[in-house]
């Protein structure tokens, strides 16, 4: 009999797909083990979730605070205590906007949609990261209410079940209520009622279609689609809202049409008028916005250490009031510009200046608190030591901070001010050989040649509009706009040997559980304009230098554009002083009087506030030293 020596195939594929005894038993015990370990994962993470305490989720929300560098109280951010909207305050397209945007089945499931979190698992496990989070409103909720930060697994496993409790625990509108009066909306609002008032200067019940849709599309990127940052992104996130809406069934094809066609209008003027009446807010309002993306998710009521000195910023608040009385009124002459000198010769300066004439016309002061077209005047100090440079020591933005106008964003054409920035471009690679004259920007500018000075300043990254070849001069002789702070940058960076430091006043950030949620790190600042041209133009006109005395500046800024003082050391502080018109066309902006009396004010100013700073970094520094004693 003739047996073939090829295998029978089917019995192969059959032996294949039979499962054994052994191999059953296996499979099984398996089964059981991966059961039960992952009964046992949820049974931890349940436990951990049981030990926060929902109170919290419908508890008041407390004020947002800031600190000086001892932990002072300086101001209150915002007033978060009262943000909470009950549902009747709520419209309807506000409710829709947010479900469509975040969450379309939020008033179906229990907290967690699992077939998002199983689309979300494979693919972060597919790309080996954490890249989707599959979160609901309920979970969002729970990160803001407990301060979840970090994308782990771990994390999201206990938000899970928080979520999950919150839902047993709470209505769904309760649980809308209080997400939307936690949610960060950028510009410094937390919650739907500052972000109504912020931009739209409205109550929540009063919100249009269109600005429903708005807040909606900015919550997940409040720092890059708020409108006033970008309106251009706020339009495009507000058509992306409005259309889920439309796929949702909530609005019609002609609402959505219209919604979308629709500007976004802006109505802030009123608010402006009710911002906390501190500069230092304002400048931290909008760093914080800044830093959002740095920031985990938190629901406000954050205390905000900064690196302000309290008794420096209260003298500089009362010293730049006495400063500009000093140019407004003849016998105005404050006793800090006359200290160590003796009787005679402070009797001599103080009769000096006052001989000097007020223009006529020239508006003073009142007790009105009219500051319309008045002498205005903004203070920077700035920290020079190790590890401490660039940080804000105290600022000021003008007469009054009630109308929410901070003057160092203000433009100016810096003129002779950004001189040594035009001198440094002498020391450029390919560059040396090439010679500046120190009394004439015209001059120095041709020997380095438009193409070389324009590089630099392109180098600079400024963003701003440069004179074109056929205006050349202009460009030497610094007739281009640049806002008042980024003349100040650009100055303390040719001071501090080229290097790009930025101006911080956040030093930390703190939840309501005393927890740090960011923490701002000593600055390595890059090489940002050549150290040897830096350095070479630091002590060169128009900076002045005497032995034994700061480095200063005092310039008068071309076209009505207000006296511009810099007084710095190494080490210890570096002083911006503006004194000007608001508008440089005001007719007292040109006069030759005042300019002499700004000018003699300004500089004043800047010493005074110099030696006062130098003199409570001196007392901090004997403090910590004590400190460090009895530590050791």
């Amino acid at each position: 009999m003739y047996y073939s020596a090829t295998p029978n195939r089917r019995k192969r594929w059959y032996r294949l797909l039979t499962i054994s005894h052994k191999k059953l038993i296996l499979i099984a015990s398996l089964l059981g083990v991966v059961i039960l370990a992952l009964l046992v994962v949820l049974g931890i993470y349940d436990y951990r979730a049981r030990q926060y305490d929902l109170k919290q989720v419908s508890s008041g929300l407390g004020p947002s605070k800031l600190y000086d560098s001892a932990n002072n109280l300086l101001a209150y951010i915002s007033d978060d205590s009262g943000r909470y909207v009950p549902r009747t305050e709520l419209p309807e397209h506000l409710v829709n906007a947010f479900v469509a945007r975040e969450d379309d089945q939020f008033f179906e499931h229990g907290g967690v949609v699992f077939s998002s979190v199983l689309r979300s698992a494979v693919r972060n496990i597919m790309s080996m990261r954490y890249e989707q989070g599959a979160s609901t409103i309920t979970m969002q909720l729970t990160r803001n209410v407990f301060e979840l930060s970090g994308k782990s697994l771990d994390r999201k496993l206990l938000e899970t079940m928080i979520a999950q409790r919150i839902e047993q625990r709470f209505d769904k509108y309760t649980i809308l209520e209080q997400y939307l009066s936690r949610i960060y909306f950028g510009q410094s609002c937390y919650g739907i009622k500052a972000a109504a008032r912020r931009y739209f200067n409205k109550e929540v019940k009063d919100l249009s279609l269109v600005e429903c849709a708005t807040l909606a599309g900015l919550v997940r990127g409040p720092s890059l689609f708020n409108p006033v940052d970008s309106m251009e992104k706020a339009m495009v996130v507000k058509a992306e809202t409005l259309r889920r809406m439309l796929e949702c069934g909530m609005i019609s094809q002609e609402e959505c049409d219209t919604a979308i066609a629709a500007p976004i209008e802006l109505d802030r003027g009123s608010i402006e008028a009710r911002v906390s009446s501190s500069y230092a807010v304002i400048w931290a309002r909008k760093e914080l916005d800044k830093l959002g993306p740095e920031i985990p998710e938190h629901s406000g009521g954050i205390s905000v250490v900064s690196s302000l000195n309290l008794p420096l910023q209260k003298y500089l608040e009362t010293a730049v009031e006495q400063a500009l009385r000093a140019v407004e009124q003849p016998g105005v002459y404050p006793d800090a510009w006359v200290s160590g000198l003796s009787e005679e010769q402070a009797a001599a300066v103080r009769k000096s200046y006052a001989r000097l004439k007020r223009p006529e016309g020239l508006k003073v002061r009142g007790e009105d608190n009219n500051l319309e077209g008045v002498l205005q005047c903004c203070v920077l100090v700035v920290d020079t030591r190790l590890n401490h440079r660039g940080k804000v020591l105290a600022m000021v933005g003008g007469r009054s901070a009630v109308d929410g106008k901070d003057r160092w964003q203000d433009e100016v054409r810096p003129g002779r001010a950004a001189a040594p920035l035009l001198f440094s471009a002498a020391r450029l690679p390919g560059v040396e050989g090439k010679h500046v004259v120190a009394s004439s920007t015209e001059i120095s500018g041709r020997e380095l040649g438009y193409d070389v000075v324009r590089s630099f300043y392109d180098s600079l990254k400024l963003g701003i509009e440069l004179p074109g070849r056929e205006q050349e001069l202009y460009l030497y002789n610094g007739m281009f706009k640049l806002r008042k702070l980024e003349l100040a940058r650009l100055l303390f960076c040719i001071q501090n040997e080229g290097r790009g430091y930025q101006f911080r006043l956040v030093n930390s950030i703190w939840n309501s559980n005393l927890q740090a949620i960011y923490v701002d790190e000593p600055e390595k600042a890059p090489d940002y304009i050549c150290r040897q041209g830096a350095v070479s133009v630091s002590e060169m006109p128009p900076f002045r230098k005497s032995e034994g005395e700061p480095v200063t500046m005092n310039e008068t800024l071309p076209e009505g554009g207000g006296q511009w003082v810099v007084v710095s050391r190494p080490r210890a502080a570096c002083v911006f002083v503006w004194m000007g018109f608001d508008n440089p066309s005001h007719p007292m902006a040109a006069n030759r009087q005042l300019r002499i009396l700004a000018a003699r004010a300004a500089m004043n100013l800047g010493r005074d506030i110099h030696e006062k700073a130098r003199a409570e970094l001196r007392k901090l520094q004997k403090a910590e030293k004590i400190q460090r004693g009895k530590a050791s």
